[in-house]
């Protein structure tokens, strides 16, 4: 698993990918979401960059490994995963894969 800690921040996750963070690192955090929130359905968006399909889906593989349900909303913009949570009354977390205005070679999580 590779994961640098200085991409944590308060209020997000983002560093380049797949140099500070990979996928295994993510499958991880699926889990954890589900370990320590107690989350059963998690709402699941993306944006268009490259890397973002295989973080999506080794995200969505963490939280099924974990016993929760990942409802995809596929490529989407990040209103959307708010909409999605506030609007759907069965879903206990979302999260969208982004690095938002960082270059290409980034991505995370909001």
């Amino acid at each position: 698993m590779r994961f640098d800690p200085r991409i944590v921040k308060s209020y997000d996750i983002r560093g380049v990918y797949p140099d500070q963070f990979d996928a295994s690192f993510v499958r991880g955090l699926g889990r954890a979401l589900v370990e320590v929130f107690g989350c059963r359905r998690v709402t699941i968006g993306r944006d268009a960059r490259l890397s973002s399909p295989e973080v999506y889906a080794a995200l969505a593989g963490g939280l099924r490994d974990a016993g929760a349900v990942p409802v995809g909303l596929g490529l989407c913009p990040t209103e959307f995963v708010y909409y999605a949570v506030g609007s759907a009354g069965d879903v206990d977390m979302g999260v969208m894969v982004t690095a938002s205005h960082n270059p290409p070679q980034y991505n995370g999580f909001k």
